[in-house]
């Protein structure tokens, strides 16, 4: 081999070996790993929303009109009476319709029928467990009143969010500090960050709330008050990370 052809040959060599650094430098500065983490926080209701509607069915609209207007009076009267903020009540529905009945296989006109929904919030309930029954027990003493819906809450979760963030993100990173000593690297920085958009607040089953006035009273009347089971909400945050590694 000549002179020229032994340094071309050392020239290629030298090529081939910078490539084959350079490719493996890239492949180990581009090393990822992708992890999710859930964080979730407890936390007992301090509300509870309620949906109640009423109904009346008389000879002509007007009549079945006035008759749930002066049961939403009754409703509204009882909601004051509780402390209830005008602004935690409000109008869902309002409805009239004619109310026919089935009979000798055919249908018949029977009379006119109203409906108003009516949704409430109760707030505070920690401080004073046995309100929502209280209203619950008053509420019932209305003729022609139905309990569509009851459903627990917290007021204000931002808090309980930051918390269960920070607890998601603690966990993504101790999972990619796993793999990445497995991997015989460490991690440099976070690429990318997505959370999940189905986190919310859920309950689950806990505490009881029982309105202990009218259990006492219950004794002596030989009544039986609303028992209100309110359990815990729990905030949980989902989220996905992928970690550059080095």
């Amino acid at each position: 081999m000549n002179t020229r052809h032994f340094m071309i040959f050392c020239l290629a060599a030298i090529v081939a070996v910078l490539s084959g650094c350079g490719q493996n430098g890239a492949s180990k500065n581009n090393s990822t790993v992708t992890v999710s983490g859930v964080g979730t926080v407890s936390v007992e209701p301090d509300m509870v929303r309620l949906n109640v509607s009423l109904s009346n069915t008389s000879p002509t609209t007007r009549q079945a009109q006035e008759a749930i207007g002066k049961m939403a009076s009754r409703v509204l009267s009882i909601l004051e009476n509780a402390g209830i903020a005008d602004k935690d009540i409000k109008t869902e529905s309002l409805m009239f319709s004619p109310e026919y009945e089935w009979r000798r296989n055919k249908s018949v006109l029977i009379g006119q029928r109203a409906e108003q929904g009516i949704e409430f919030a109760v707030r505070d309930i920690r401080q004073d467990s046995g309100k929502v029954a209280r209203i619950i027990d008053s509420l019932a003493g209305i003729d022609g009143i139905t309990m569509n819906r009851i459903s627990f809450g917290v007021s204000d979760n931002t808090e309980y969010f930051v918390r269960s963030r920070e607890l998601a993100f603690g966990k993504a990173m101790q999972k990619a500090q796993q793999y990445a000593g497995l991997s015989g690297l460490k991690i440099v920085r976070v690429l990318d960050l997505s959370e999940d958009g189905s986190n919310g607040a859920f309950p689950i089953y806990g505490n009881r709330m029982v309105n202990q006035f009218a259990k006492e009273e219950a004794v002596v009347a030989d009544a039986v008050s609303t028992v209100l089971p309110s359990g815990q909400m729990e905030i949980t945050t989902r989220i996905s990370v992928t970690f550059l590694l080095e």
